[in-house]
Order: structure tokens, then C-alpha cells, then sequence
């Protein structure tokens, strides 16, 4: 894990923390377990502006390429979906989110039973995606909150980053925060691979965030285990 002394003191300069690649997924204490999303990874800035206070989103890729201009709908959505003054934001744009066959995992409230994880009532029997080749909406899936309010969250455990980012969006067809569970997991990890996902990110409860750092703390878990 990176020294926390590397760690740049501009949040612009954060760039997502990984899992370390493996061949086979190693064991992780303690761990969560969320959806691998494809699409483009990102870390999302919302602040205030010093002039007009007007709410302002920048995106940067992981390579810290600025890409707000490719998804002018998505970046509006989150200014309105955060309810705080400033954040960052670790996420994914993906059109897997809306996908037929995926939306019932997204929902953080479901109609039907299911079980109850983290405050979300969240369902294990997701539809199979359909064949539908029609062109869907990207959308913003968060996956972690690094900041808010001008307070970092780095040192902060996962759990409690992942319960934090769940009050702070308000979920719609462009913005979502990723659905994530506790072991066990088999269940939740044939629905996710039948909705179209290839795979499962297991990541220890505790794990603290260290920008553009490789971690054993987080491991994939792929339907195709020869895939890196």
C-alpha cells in the first residue's frame, strides 16, 4: 500500500485505487462484495464555485484525463443527485447500470422481499439481461466517497465510506451508488454474473483508500478465472 506521506495533497491528483492483479483470487478478511463493473473508471469532483457558488462537476479517467465534456447529461445529474457542498467521488460510467436485466440490483429499495444488506433491501434473484442490442444510457455507478465537505476520508474504513455514500446521493436513472453485500456471497454472485457482470470485487470492510495504489486488501473474483 502506498505510504500515506505520497499521497498528493490535491485531490485532483488522486488517481483510483485497485485491486492487485492475480491470476486467483486471494483471501480477504473481513470482506464486502460489490459488482466488478465494466465501462470507464473515474474519480468525480463536485465543489462550489468561489464566484457564483454554482455547483461544479469535473471527471478525470484513470489516467487523469479530463473527460467531463463526453457525458454533459450524467455530469448534470450527479451536481443534483449530491447532497453536500463538495465531494469526490470513485466510480464507474457504464451503461451496465441500464441494462434490462440489471436495474432491479441498482434499486436501493426493492418492491419485493429480499434481503436486507447495509440498509438496502436489495434482491438476489436478478432477471438474466435480454437480448436487446438497442443502445442504453450511460450513467454514473458510485462505488466509494473519498471526500465531502473538505474532509478527507481516506483513513476512513470502507463500511463506513460505503454507509456515508449511500446518504449522499440521490439515486436516478443516471446516478447510481453500486449495490454490495456480506458473505455469503454465492447467491448474490450467480445473479450478478447471470445480469451480465463478469465477475465480483471483494474488499476487506476495513481497508483504508490510498490513491493510485495497488491493494491485496481488494481482490476480483471473475466468472472466467483465466482472465486477468
Amino acid at each position: 500500500m502506498a505510504d500515506v506521506d505520497r499521497i498528493p495533497s490535491d485531490p485532483l491528483a488522486w488517481r483510483p485505487q485497485t485491486a492487485r492483479p492475480s491470476r486467483r483470487p486471494h483471501p480477504v478478511v473481513d470482506p464486502i462484495m460489490e459488482p466488478h463493473w465494466g465501462g470507464l473508471r473515474v474519480i468525480v469532483h463536485v465543489e462550489r464555485g468561489t464566484d457564483d457558488g454554482a455547483r461544479r462537476c469535473t471527471v478525470l479517467d484513470e489516467a487523469g484525463e479530463d473527460v467531463t465534456g463526453e457525458e454533459p447529461e450524467v455530469v448534470a445529474a450527479i451536481r443534483e443527485a449530491l447532497d453536500a457542498d463538495d465531494a469526490v467521488l470513485d466510480g464507474y460510467l457504464t451503461d451496465q447500470a441500464t441494462r434490462p436485466g440489471t436495474q432491479v440490483s441498482m434499486l436501493p429499495v426493492a418492491r419485493r422481499s429480499g434481503n436486507i444488506i447495509m440498509g438496502h433491501r436489495m434482491e438476489a434473484d436478478i432477471a438474466p439481461p435480454l437480448d436487446d442490442d438497442a443502445p442504453r444510457p450511460v450513467a454514473f455507478v458510485a462505488v466509494d466517497v473519498l471526500r465531502v465537505d473538505g474532509q478527507s476520508l481516506l483513513d476512513v474504513p470502507l463500511l463506513e465510506r460505503k454507509r456515508l455514500l449511500d446518504s449522499l446521493l440521490e439515486v436516478g436513472e443516471l446516478v447510481r451508488v453500486s449495490p454490495y453485500t456480506r458473505p455469503p456471497v454465492d447467491a448474490w454472485l450467480r445473479s450478478w454474473r447471470a445480469a451480465g457482470f463478469d465477475g465480483a470485487v471483494l474488499k476487506a470492510a476495513n481497508s483504508r483508500y490510498r490513491p493510485g495504489s495497488e491493494t491485496d486488501e481488494w481482490t476480483i473474483s471473475r466468472a472466467n478465472p483465466d482472465r486477468r
